[in-house]
C-alpha cells in the first residue's frame, strides 16, 4: 500500500472543510426523514441507538433515539477514540509538548534500547506512523472479529501484558511507512508518548485540554490495572458529546468560536494519506470518504457502529451510536444510512 505524499499542510480536503458557508438554515425533507426512521426502527441497519444531526453552530438539526437510549445515554464510542488521541497530538504540537509528528518514537523510550538494538529497523518509527497505521509492525487486529477471541487486540486484553511494550516486541513486516495495518497499541504508544512530554497522564491531558473547553462533562473510561487509560477506546460518551468532536474538526479547529486545536492540524490530520480501498482512505487518525456527489466525507468510526460524520458541503456533523457488536451483515450499511441522512437535508 502505497502512503499518497503530504506536500503542504492545507491539501485539498483540509481546504474544503472552510469553503461553505453556515449562515444558510438547512431545510429538511421529512419525508425521507421518515422513511429512514422506519429503517431504523425496522433493523434495516442493526441496532441503531441514536442519530444525531447537528449544523456547524452545534444546534440540533435532527434527532432521534432508539429502544432504551436517550439523549443522556453514555454510549461507548470505541475506536472514535483515537480520533480524540488524533486531535491531542495536534494540541501537544501547539502547546510545544512534542516538536514533531516525524520524531522517532524510540528517543521516548530509553528503556526500551535493547529492543530497538536488536531490531534497527524498529527505529525508523515515527508518532506519523503511528497516526497513519504504517509502523509495519506485524498485528492481525482485522484478521478476525472483535467478538472472536484469536483476534489480536482481544486475546492481547485477556492477559496481563503491558501494551507498550508488547507494541515494541512485535515483529516487523514491512518497512515504516509504506504498508496500512491497523494497529490499536499504536494509539497507547501515542498517549504514552503524550504523557511523558507532558508530564499528565493521557487522561488528564484528555480533561484539560479536550473533555473541559467541549464541556464534556459526563463521561466513562476503562481501567484496566497494569496499563492507563486506553487510547485506541474505552470511552463512553453521550451522542451529543461525542458529535462535538465533529465540530471541532468542521470549525477548523474550534468550538464556539474557541480555539480547540490549530486548523493547520485539522488540515492534516484529515487529509488522504493512505489509499485504503476504493475511495476510503486515511489520514492521522481520522478516515476519509467521498459523497456520492464526490464531495468530502470525513469521519470517525468505533466498533459497533459508532460514527461521527463531518459534511463539509453542507456544513453538519452526523453522530451515529449503535449496538452492533455481533459478526454479522446487515440488510443496510451505515454508509446507505448516511447518504440517506445527507440526501435528507438540502
Amino acid at each position: 500500500m502505497t502512503i499518497l505524499k503530504t506536500i503542504t499542510l492545507t491539501l485539498a480536503i483540509g481546504l474544503s472543510i472552510h469553503c461553505y458557508s453556515s449562515n444558510t438554515k438547512p431545510h429538511l425533507n421529512y419525508e425521507l426523514l421518515d422513511i429512514i426512521d422506519q429503517e431504523v426502527r425496522a433493523g434495516e441497519y442493526g441496532k441503531i441507538t441514536s442519530l444525531l444531526i447537528l449544523n456547524s453552530k452545534g444546534a440540533t438539526v435532527h434527532e432521534r433515539y432508539y429502544g432504551f437510549s436517550s439523549k443522556t445515554t453514555l454510549n461507548p464510542i470505541s475506536s472514535v477514540t483515537k480520533s480524540i488521541t488524533s486531535i491531542l497530538v495536534g494540541i501537544g504540537l501547539e502547546q510545544g509538548f512534542l516538536k514533531s509528528i516525524d520524531s522517532p518514537v524510540w528517543t521516548y523510550y530509553p528503556e526500551y534500547s535493547p529492543v530497538f538494538n536488536r531490531d534497527t529497523a524498529k527505529k525508523a518509527i515515527t508518532i506519523r506512523h503511528l497516526l497513519n497505521q504504517t509502523s509495519g509492525l506485524k498485528w492481525e487486529e482485522w484478521k478476525y472479529p472483535y467478538n472472536y477471541a484469536s483476534n489480536s487486540l482481544i486475546a492481547l486484553l485477556e492477559t496481563e501484558s503491558n501494551w507498550v511494550e508488547t507494541f515494541f516486541n512485535l515483529p516487523m513486516e514491512a518497512n515504516p511507512g509504506t504498508t496500512f495495518c491497523y494497529n490499536s497499541l499504536g494509539s497507547q504508544v501515542i498517549a504514552e508518548t503524550l504523557s511523558r512530554v507532558s508530564g499528565l497522564t493521557f487522561e488528564m491531558l484528555t480533561q484539560k485540554y479536550l473533555f473541559e473547553p467541549l464541556s464534556i462533562n459526563t463521561y466513562f473510561w476503562d481501567k484496566y490495572p497494569l496499563n492507563s487509560a486506553p487510547a485506541w477506546g474505552g470511552i463512553a460518551l453521550t451522542t451529543h458529546d461525542m458529535a462535538k468532536l465533529g465540530l471541532v474538526v468542521l470549525n477548523g479547529g474550534l468550538f464556539r468560536e474557541k480555539p480547540i486545536v490549530s486548523k493547520d492540524w485539522i488540515n492534516i490530520s484529515t487529509s488522504k494519506l493512505i489509499d485504503y480501498k476504493k475511495q476510503t482512505g486515511y489520514g492521522l487518525h481520522w478516515w476519509i470518504d467521498e459523497q456520492p456527489n464526490n464531495s468530502p466525507l470525513i469521519y470517525a468510526a468505533g466498533y459497533g457502529d459508532q460514527y461521527v460524520y463531518i459534511v463539509p458541503s453542507k456544513q453538519l456533523v452526523i453522530a451515529i451510536n449503535a449496538q452492533n457488536f455481533a459478526d454479522y451483515q446487515w440488510p443496510k450499511s451505515i454508509k446507505t444510512l448516511v447518504n440517506s441522512v445527507i440526501a435528507s437535508i438540502n
